[in-house]
């Protein structure tokens, strides 16, 4: 193996972030240095709050580590990365490259706002050819790479998870031929790889560890934090069947919802492995290979292996190479969390089987801005001279009149100032008025929420519970409302619609269909909300003699929420709503 200049690795998951250094031993193998990791402590269900986290703890990790500043490759995944994977003929480059972009074209979303890159493949058999294609959204690079370039960092290399765990196989796993099952799971997503041979395929789907924290958050009312605390503290994988709960009664709780997740992250498994085999003429798989930082949920391997009925193991990311400034016990322990980084360290190596160039792009467009520049500033002088042709007739015009009415200006001059001060008055009236009528608006908005929470409070059932209300669909006050005003009554500019979810205790089959019934009907007959349609209501799961195997059942209401007129200012500083 030829060797290489030392390159640092960034990969940044949804909730934590791995840096490194990788270098070329004599023999131009790999080595690992100063690997260092740093979780962001936020909610990754909320996309919005990753990348200032990754901004203000990057450049804090990247210090600690004791990596010196230099080139960096950087590894993004997630539910942002794109993957689809077609068959295409085997004939002129130049038209094979026409054929995955027009494909491109139509498979990804928005694909003037994504990076992205395809990679060929031999299809295993005939004359045909299998494309990769792998997309991410720009704005998810780019901001990273501000991130990166804040901390010292200059990134040229951007790699997708997608990429990276195949490289990563590829090199660990180098004598297994047979049809492999690689689950990547993430925080956001997981990463559904099958390898065969020269076969390869790839899709990722937004379910990870962060949806049974969320399930989990959401069913025992907890902070996506505590959530997360009790994952990692009691959390498993229930094994179903007859096996017995644990004691603790939320431990019982967590593990049937991680099974529940699980459970539809094995469904889109098995969908996955029917494309592979009839699309694609691969095998079902014979081993499956557990990576990511959500796969080191207790049981998580017991579960596919009673599901698959193949042997599971988990991903040996180190299994190669050599790693130094990192304890044994922690690779062992977090190996298969690292399986991204490895794959995207392996990009150094010049032989590496998948090599997707999604930056290129990037650097295409900036140097394309670069280039038309001169002929730009060119085309905005020449508007701006165009422009001013008007102007400047326009003020030999108005010296022409200017000697014709030079008699009046002092009295229009007088008129305008009267106006513009009577203007200034209806200004300062108006802003009063909308002032007063902000006001009042305010104050009945303020005893709304109070009126609401009581009638529920009154028309709730025994073993009932309101656990969430929220408003959408909020009406605005319509375009007519001056003339509403001149009446003395205004439309509050409030939400009409509200959705109720909550819980009930679950009794007996026929006192469970009636609950929600006559909650609803009380609630109508009280007058507050109107059209009230019951959107979700949980039927329990029953074993064989008839007992509820759920103590509470979920249920969504949305309704008309009643809006109260108020007294516009106009009828008197005494008013009062109605």
């Amino acid at each position: 193996m030829a060797s290489f200049p030392r390159r640092v690795i960034l990969d940044i998951g949804a909730s934590v972030i791995r840096i490194g250094e990788v270098l070329s031993d004599r023999k131009g193998g790999i080595i690992l240095r100063q690997l260092k990791s740093l979780e962001l402590g936020i909610d990754p269900t909320k996309p919005t709050e990753i990348f200032p986290a990754v901004l203000q703890h990057l450049d804090a990790l990247f210090k600690s580590s004791g990596i010196k500043p230099g080139l960096a490759t950087l590894c993004l995944g997630g539910p942002s990365v794109f993957s689809r994977v077609i068959k295409v003929p085997q004939t002129d480059p130049t038209q094979v490259k026409q054929m995955v972009g027009y494909e491109a074209q139509q498979a990804i979303p928005a694909i003037e706002e994504a990076c992205w890159d395809f990679q060929l493949f031999p299809a295993g058999s005939g004359n045909e050819l299998e494309a990769m294609i792998l997309a991410i959204k720009k704005d998810s690079v780019e901001e990273m790479m501000v991130a990166a370039t804040k901390a010292g960092l200059l990134v040229d290399c951007v790699e997708l998870a997608p990429a990276a765990i195949i490289n990563a196989f590829r090199y660990n796993y180098p004598e297994n031929q047979a049809s492999t099952l690689i689950l990547e799971i993430g925080a956001r997503a997981t990463n559904i790889v099958l390898v065969e041979g020269s076969k390869i395929f790839c899709r990722i789907v937004p379910l990870g560890g962060a949806t049974v924290t969320q399930s989990i958050a959401t069913d025992l009312q907890e902070s996506f934090v505590g959530a997360e605390t009790l994952k990692k503290a009691k959390g498993f994988v229930h094994p179903g069947g007859s096996y017995e709960d644990p004691p603790d009664e939320n431990a019982g709780r967590i593990c049937k919802l991680a099974r529940g997740v699980i459970t539809r992250l094995h469904n889109e498994v098995e969908r996955s492995i029917t494309f592979f085999r009839s699309q694609q003429g691969g095998s079902r798989p014979t081993q499956l290979l557990l990576a990511g930082g959500g796969a080191e949920l207790v049981l998580m391997d017991f579960f596919f292996r009673e599901k698959l009925k193949i042997p599971v193991s988990y991903f040996q990311s180190f299994r190669r190479m050599s790693v130094e400034g990192l304890a044994k016990g922690e690779i062992q322990k977090n190996a298969p969390s690292w399986t991204c980084f490895v794959g995207t360290a392996l990009r150094s190596l010049p032989d590496t089987p998948c090599r997707f160039s999604v930056m290129d792009q990037l650097k295409n467009q900036s140097a394309a801005k670069a280039k038309d520049r001169p002929a730009m500033l060119t085309v905005y002088l020449a508007a701006a001279v165009l422009l001013s042709l008007p102007g400047v007739h326009g003020f030999w015009q108005a010296s022409k009149t200017d000697s014709v009415i030079t008699s009046q200006n002092e009295e229009v001059e007088q008129a305008e100032s009267l106006a513009l001060q009577m203007q200034s008055e209806q200004k300062k009236v108006a802003e009063q008025i909308v002032e007063l009528s902000a006001a009042q608006e305010l104050e009945e908005e303020r005893l709304r929420w109070p009126k609401l929470l009581d009638e529920l409070a009154k028309k709730s059932k025994p073993g009932m519970w309101i656990t969430k209300l929220s408003t959408f669909s909020g009406s605005v006050e319509s375009t007519d409302s001056a003339s509403k005003r001149k009446g003395g009554v205004s439309e509050l500019s409030t939400p009409a619609k509200i959705e109720i979810s909550g819980l009930f205790e679950t009794k007996s089959e026929e006192a469970d269909a009636q609950v929600i019934d006559h909650f609803v009907k009380s609630l109508q007959e009280g007058g507050l909300l109107r059209k009230i349609e019951t959107i979700e209501r949980e039927t329990p799961e029953r074993s064989a003699d008839g007992i509820a195997e759920q103590v509470a059942l979920r249920f969504t209401l949305r309704a008309e929420w009643v809006s109260e007129p108020t007294v516009s200012s106009k009828s008197g500083p005494g008013s009062k709503p109605k």
